[in-house]
């Protein structure tokens, strides 16, 4: 897998990569992340690292970073995984739809110090497992 056909999406402050080939795209919220990942799968790229991936349920982190691919077509996986990932925070976020859209100025107010570092650590461990399961690097 080439790297410079790599993206991640991210609201994740804590993201970084030593592979510069590697493009980090930065959102402002979860709802911003997971929307931008289907269109770029509409325009042909692969979701690589599951947009629901680890042990913390989507409703508890306010952050969420996904690695996709740039590839010449539509993958229908891709978009089912991310389209059913869209629904499943829709239904998890029921009670609280505002914990879609918080920016990194919400997080800030709303979530302490060492929460914030723990839940921005968990989603960098995550796609670095990813990164490091196709041979690359963050």
């Amino acid at each position: 897998m080439r790297a410079d056909r790599l993206e991640i999406i991210t609201n994740n402050p804590s993201i970084n990569v030593d592979n510069s080939a590697i493009t980090i795209i930065r959102k402002n919220t979860v709802n911003d992340v997971l929307t931008f990942t289907r269109d770029q799968v509409h325009l042909g790229y692969k979701v690589i690292s599951h947009p629901l991936a680890g042990s913390v349920k989507p409703h508890e982190t306010p952050y969420r970073s996904i690695v996709i691919y740039r590839d010449d077509s539509l993958d229908m996986d891709s978009l089912n995984t991310i389209e059913q990932t869209m629904e499943r925070y829709q239904v998890l976020c029921k009670a609280k739809p505002e914990f879609l859209n918080l920016t990194g100025e919400d997080i800030e107010k709303d979530f302490p110090n060492k929460q914030r570092s723990d839940f921005q650590f968990i989603d960098s461990q995550l796609i670095k497992s990813c990164l490091s399961a196709i041979n690359a690097s963050l």
